[in-house]
């Protein structure tokens, strides 16, 4: 664009401390449409032409020359620079503003600027309105605003690649494939996406969800506090650690497990006793964190006649050591022996059901849950789980498997 700046009758006037030469120069300007923007700082190309009141070019050499940025209609400027030794030839001259890291041009442009051109003492009029490109127009708009610096504001934002957020994000509407997030979401409509990773926090209305899995839910009727994985012990290729112990008083041991990969399907592996129904599955979990409340999942298997006689126990707790001293049975049953009547008495219902040990016998487990407290600050406790048989491991014993720890 080109904005000639015309002399009127007080012209002379306003530069009468001005050299003579200058103080009848008339001015006209040129804004590159764009703005350089660098990592660490922004600059404005400027140009302009310096003629004298008669049109006659000011004369050639080398100027200081001030500029100034204001907001329109105001008095006081918000940037000021001032480039010494400008070279004018034919009236010519071009500088670029913000250049300078003395004075670094760290405006936000998201507000409607004029700019301020001063020869000597005394600054020309009228400013020089900033204008933008017109495609530029479309990082100002009405709600939609992409200022150089500061908050951006967006109705939504549609991305196929991902975003990545250093400190937060407050949106009405996110849909993106993916999101990392370091500090914090914060989120007043929806979230739509086909994968987030949290290394912060997730908020969305009265939806808390923690980078360490753990959801917590506020309403008016009080808050919730969910669990959350922290351990998973399958059994795919080894024990998982678990060992058996002589009885739950004793730390005698501590052995290997029988490992037993699946017969059939639906069963997972299963860890069973070795020498003695007496023998115990005991392992220490280390939880390091912020919890109050401990929740182990596991199967329990029931194998050959366990069961048939009523004296036949389960039992599962938790302890602060090996030697159980402070032993909590949280869960316990006495199961009962599917084969002993009905229609799985049958040959047929045998084979169907009979999955390890004696060929001869009905097998099934249990899906146990149990819970139970922190131990004051200790982050780890102990895991029981064994059986009260009346008979030997060759007529019916028990075994573990699918072991999950969860906390909140």
């Amino acid at each position: 664009m080109k904005l000639k700046m015309y002399p009127t009758k007080n012209f002379q006037n306003s530069f009468k401390n001005l050299p003579s030469f200058i103080t009848r120069a008339m001015m006209v300007v040129f804004l590159l449409a764009s703005t350089h923007l660098f990592i660490y700082a922004q600059t404005l190309s400027l140009q302009g032409i310096l003629k004298k009141a008669n049109g006659i070019a000011l004369e050639d050499g080398d100027y200081n020359i001030t500029f100034k940025i204001y907001v329109v209609d105001s008095t006081q400027f918000k940037w000021m620079e001032t480039i010494e030794g400008v070279e004018v030839i034919s009236g010519i001259y071009s500088v670029i503003l913000g250049a300078n890291k003395m004075f670094p041009l760290n405006l936000a442009f998201d507000k409607d600027y004029e700019l301020g051109i001063s020869i000597g003492t005394q600054e020309m009029r009228p400013r020089v309105r900033l204008t933008s490109a017109p495609y530029a127009l479309a990082l100002r708009g009405s709600t939609n605003q992409f200022p150089s610096a500061g908050q951006v504001l967006a109705d939504s934002i549609l991305i196929n690649g991902g975003i990545k957020v250093n400190n937060g994000v407050l949106a009405k509407q996110v849909i993106a494939d993916s999101i990392l997030v370091n500090n914090g979401i914060k989120v007043i409509g929806s979230v739509s996406s086909t994968g987030a990773t949290i290394q912060g926090v997730l908020e969305t209305n009265q939806v808390i969800i923690n980078n360490n899995g753990g959801i917590k839910y506020s309403s008016t009727q009080g808050s919730f506090q969910d669990w959350r994985l922290v351990d998973v012990d399958d059994m795919e290729s080894n024990s998982e650690e678990w060992r058996l112990y002589q009885t739950w008083n004793n730390g005698t041991g501590p052995i290997e497990p029988r490992r037993v990969t699946p017969i059939g399907p639906f069963l997972g592996n299963i860890l069973q006793v070795t020498i003695s129904n007496n023998q115990v599955f005991k392992k220490l979990f280390t939880i390091p964190g912020s919890w109050t409340h401990m929740k182990v999942k596991f199967k329990y298997f029931i194998i050959d006649t366990y069961g048939l006689g009523a004296s036949d126990m389960a039992y599962a707790g938790f302890s602060s050591s090996a030697l159980g001293s402070d032993l909590r049975v949280a869960w316990n049953a006495f199961p009962g022996y599917i084969q002993h009547t009905g229609n799985f008495n049958t040959t047929v219902a045998v084979n169907a059901t009979n999955f390890t040990g004696t060929a001869s016998t009905s097998d099934n487990w249990l899906n146990v849950e149990m819970t139970g407290r922190r131990n004051g600050i200790l982050d780890n406790f102990w895991v029981f789980i064994g059986a009260a048989l009346d008979q030997s491991v060759s007529d019916e014993t028990f075994g573990i498997g699918d072991v999950e720890i969860w906390v909140r």
